[in-house]
């Protein structure tokens, strides 16, 4: 036998002269143990069968265990129990000695160095390899403990999640307010070439009358430009004259006020554009009365009021009361007063207000405190009920904006209300003069002074 059936070719040769001795006393405890039992086993009988222990334990160390140890070898065969009875038997001679056969080839092969050649290795040094204990994380005697969210972490992805469901529905809602619009087709157009304009800001015509509807094309009182600037977060309010005596495109000279009965808010924006040379993008058509449900809605808002004013607002409101079918004297004021809370009715009589003071220059001054008190309430107001705001508000408008238009500014809508806003009249002190045309009382302007201050204060 050979050394080098039992061995591959790293094993140092200082092994090989105790592996004799240990084969040594293999044969001589497998010849005792036949001559015990009588039987001759000419087969092979493995060590372990014999309950024989290696003497030298450093044979089983891991070098002589290859990867995926610990097989049972296939074809070996368990050697019969000897009998416990003494029954004499038969001494066998030397020809029925037991004769070694070759070993039955097994499944233990190692591979030598070179991956060619494979020798068998004897299963007495295999020894198996311990394998660490697999933890079920389902078994509760064991030591695993899910890890626990920290109440920062939970309390950010709550946080999160509800932002996102508010979101959802203020993006519901605000689809919602745009559907209430009357929406309208832009009409013709026939001048569209004022040079003052700038892609950063929108030019919205807001056109107020005393009419019910658009389409009753009634003379409009109030004619204010919202100029909404997103690069410097600003909001200019211009407000237009009535009387202003300008030319109406295609129907010669006549009062500002009647361009929208000759041709709708198309032809007053064409007006607006060839005289004083802005670009109008937009336009937002309201009835006066909107403004008593938007007022009432927020709970009424804080004007001073003089006495004078005060008695002042009594026939505008008498007209109101008959048109709301309200009580004759409905909301008449007896007394003026500083931060005095009106409802709508009273707002309304208060922006319509002419015979006082200075006529049509102060009646602009207090259409645009109103709009401004207007806006600074609904900052300040309850979310909760803005609803009832934005219901009161937008179905009382007409525009020609689409609806994605409509729903782009809605997104913009708080942070154009957290806008500064300033306040400007056209023409200012200086920029007119009193004149008298086809028979009544107008206002005869200097038009480059007037686009020079639209210039100054919407495109500066």
């Amino acid at each position: 036998m050979k050394k080098n059936d039992y061995y591959n070719d790293d094993i140092n040769n200082d092994s090989f002269d105790e592996y004799d001795e240990y084969e040594r006393l293999y044969e001589q405890q497998l010849d005792r143990f036949s001559q015990m039992d009588g039987n001759d086993y000419s087969e092979e009988v493995d060590a372990t069968d014999l309950e024989f222990h290696d003497p030298n334990e450093r044979y089983r160390s891991d070098r002589y265990t290859p990867s995926g140890a610990n097989r049972q070898r296939q074809g070996s065969r368990t050697p019969t129990q000897p009998s416990r009875s003494r029954q004499p038997q038969q001494r066998p001679s030397g020809s029925q000695k037991r004769r070694k056969q070759p070993r039955q080839q097994t499944d233990n092969l190692q591979f030598g160095a070179n991956n060619a050649s494979r020798r068998r290795v004897p299963e007495q040094y295999y020894r198996p390899q311990k394998q660490k204990p697999v933890k079920d994380k389902r078994d509760k005697y064991s030591d695993y403990s899910p890890k626990k969210k920290s109440p920062v972490k939970r309390f950010f992805k709550w946080l999160f999640i509800i932002i996102i469901l508010l979101a959802v529905i203020v993006e519901i809602m605000l689809y919602r307010y745009a559907g209430m619009v009357n929406t309208v087709d832009d009409g013709k157009r026939t001048y569209t070439n004022a040079s003052m304009y700038d892609d950063d800001i929108m030019n919205v015509l807001v056109i107020g009358s005393d009419s019910r509807s658009i389409d009753e094309r009634g003379r409009t009182d109030t004619m204010m430009l919202l100029s909404i600037d997103k690069n410097k977060d600003k909001i200019t309010m211009t407000s237009f004259m009535r009387d202003m005596y300008v030319e109406i495109p295609n129907n010669g000279w006549g009062k500002l006020n009647s361009a929208n009965v000759y041709g709708g808010p198309e032809l007053l924006m064409d007006t607006i554009e060839l005289n004083f040379d802005v670009r109008v993008d937009k336009y937002i058509y309201i009835d006066f009365y909107s403004f008593v449900d938007i007022v009432d809605a927020l709970g009424g808002i804080e004007l001073d009021i003089s006495d004078e004013e005060a008695k002042g607002m009594i026939p505008p409101m008498a007209e109101q009361n008959k048109i709301m079918k309200k009580a004759k004297g409905s909301d008449y004021l007896t007394h003026g007063g500083k931060n005095m809370t009106v409802n709508g009715n009273q707002a309304l009589a208060y922006a319509r207000l002419r015979y006082v003071g200075n006529a049509d220059f102060e009646r602009t001054e207090r259409q645009r405190i109103v709009v401004s008190k207007i806006k600074e309430k609904a900052l300040t107001f309850n979310p909760i009920k803005l609803n009832n705001i934005a219901t009161a508000t937008f179905s009382h408008i007409t525009t020609n904006m689409t609806r994605n238009e409509l729903f782009l500014l809605e997104n913009r809508a708080l942070f154009i209300l957290g806008y500064d806003t300033e306040e400007y009249r056209i023409p200012e002190e200086g920029m007119y003069s009193y004149g008298w045309h086809d028979g009544q009382s107008t206002l005869d302007v200097d038009f480059d002074a007037c686009k020079q201050a639209l210039k100054e204060k919407i495109y500066n």
